[in-house]
C-alpha cells in the first residue's frame, strides 16, 4: 500500500551545460519531483538582492556550470522509507551521470517547510499533488524492493563484549625516534602526541581518555596529518602487547582500520584524498603482517578486525568461521575481487548504504574497502 512519508527529499544535480540541465530537470519531473529549478552555479552571488551578493565562491571549480534543484514529496510504495529514499538517490545519480554531471545526494526536511522555503528562481516544473504522486509511484515501481534479511545464525554473531580494564604498562621504544614538534595534527603542533601515546602505554584507568585524545587529534573525523602515520605505527606496536585487555586491543585495531580505509573512502565516493592518506594506509598495511601473528590468541571480534586489515592488500589469513557480512566480504576480497564485487551487489539488495558503492564507477578495490567500513558499523 502506498505510504506518504513525513519528510521530503531534496536534490541538487550539477551538470556542465544549461541545455543538459534542462533535460535533467525534465527527467526529475517525470520521476514525480514536485518542484524543479534550473540555475547557474553561484547565481545568488551575482544577484544584488541576495545576501550572497559579492561574496567569495565556495565552488571555484564549478563556475559556469548549472544546478538542477528539486523536491520529491512522495508517496512511496510502502513504509520502508530509508530504502525507497536510497533508491531515488540512486536513480538521480544515474540521471546525473548520463549528462556528465554529479548528484550531491539527497537531503530531507519537513515537507511543508521544504515546499515553503524552496527558492523559485529558475523554476521550470511545479507539479500538482496528484501528478507528482502518480509519477513518483510509477518511477519507483521500476526499482527493486528490499530483499529480506536472512535470519542470523549463532555462527554469524561476533561478540564485542570483551574483557576490559587496566594491566601492566607497555614499553614504547619507538616514540623518541620521531621529531614530533616538526609534525602536525588537527590542533596544531604534534608535540603532545608522545604524552598521549605514553598515556596509552600506561595501560591504566585513564586509557580511554588518552585514546579519545589521540584519535581526535591525529585522525580527526577521518582526516590525516603529518603525525598520523608515525602515531599509528606506535599504536600498531601497542596492539601487539600481551598486557592489553582484549577490548583495548580491539579499540586499537578499529582505529588502525578506519585510518587506513580513509584513502579508499575518499576514492570510492569521488572525493579528493588528503595528502597524508596514502602514507597512513601504507603504514597500517605494513604493520598488518605483524598484527596477524595475534590471530591464534585473540577473540573472534579481534580476528574480524585483523581480517579487514588483511583485506586492504589481500594478505592471506588463517582458516576461520567468521560469517558476518563484513567478514564474508573481506574474506572474498582476499580470495577473488571479482567475486567480492558480486557479493557487494548481493549485499546492496538489502542494505541501502551499499547501493552507491555497488553501482559506482570509482576504483572497485576502494569501493569494496568502503563497503567493509559500512558493514563494520552495521552490527
Amino acid at each position: 500500500m502506498p505510504h506518504q512519508p513525513s519528510y521530503a527529499q531534496t536534490f541538487t544535480v550539477t551538470v556542465p551545460e544549461e541545455a543538459d540541465a534542462r533535460l535533467v530537470a525534465d527527467e526529475l519531473a517525470a520521476r514525480g519531483h514536485a518542484l524543479v529549478a534550473v540555475r547557474e552555479v553561484d547565481w545568488a552571488h551575482r544577484d544584488p538582492s541576495s545576501s550572497w551578493f559579492g561574496k567569495p565562491t565556495m565552488r571555484p571549480h564549478e563556475q559556469g556550470q548549472w544546478d538542477v534543484t528539486s523536491v520529491a514529496t512522495g508517496p512511496l510504495p510502502d513504509d520502508d522509507e530509508s530504502w525507497w529514499q536510497a533508491q531515488e538517490d540512486a536513480a538521480v545519480r544515474r540521471v546525473a551521470q548520463r549528462f556528465g554531471g554529479r548528484s550531491s545526494g539527497s537531503g530531507s526536511g519537513d515537507t511543508a517547510t521544504v515546499l515553503r522555503v524552496f527558492t523559485r528562481v529558475g523554476l521550470v516544473h511545479e507539479l500538482d499533488d496528484a501528478t507528482a504522486g502518480e509519477r513518483r509511484l510509477a518511477s519507483l515501481a521500476e526499482s527493486p524492493a528490499r530483499v529480506g534479511t536472512a535470519e542470523r545464525y549463532d555462527s554469524d554473531h561476533v561478540d564485542e563484549e570483551l574483557p576490559d580494564g587496566p594491566g601492566d604498562p607497555v614499553r614504547l621504544p619507538t616514540v623518541d625516534a620521531v621529531d614530533w614538534a616538526k609534525l602536525e595534527h588537527a590542533y596544531g603542533s604534534a608535540d603532545d602526541v608522545p604524552q598521549m601515546l605514553a598515556g596509552l602505554a600506561a595501560n591504566d584507568d585513564q586509557w580511554g581518555g588518552h585514546l579519545d585524545d589521540l584519535v581526535g587529534s591525529v585522525t580527526h573525523q577521518g582526516s590525516s596529518y603529518s603525525s598520523t602515520a608515525p602515531a599509528l605505527r606506535v599504536v600498531a606496536g601497542l596492539a601487539l602487547a600481551p598486557q592489553l585487555a582484549a577490548k583495548r586491543r580491539l579499540d586499537l585495531l578499529f582505529t588502525l582500520f578506519l585510518a587506513a580505509a580513509a584513502l579508499d573512502q575518499a576514492l570510492a565516493y569521488g572525493y579528493r584524498p588528503q595528502p597524508h592518506h596514502g602514507q597512513v594506509r601504507a603504514t597500517v598495511v605494513e604493520a598488518s603482517e605483524a598484527l596477524l601473528t595475534l590471530w591464534p590468541s585473540v577473540s573472534r571480534a579481534e580476528q574480524r578486525l585483523l581480517l579487514l586489515l588483511a583485506a586492504l592488500d589481500g594478505h592471506p589469513v588463517p582458516p576461520h568461521d567468521l560469517a558476518d557480512p563484513a567478514s564474508r566480504l573481506a574474506a572474498t576480497m582476499i580470495r577473488d575481487e571479482d567475486e567480492a564485487v558480486a557479493l557487494l551487489e548481493e549485499l546492496a539488495r538489502s542494505n541501502e548504504e551499499l547501493i552507491e558503492l555497488a553501482e559506482g564507477r570509482t576504483p572497485r578495490h576502494s569501493r569494496l574497502v568502503a563497503a567493509l567500513e559500512v558493514l563494520l558499523w552495521d552490527r
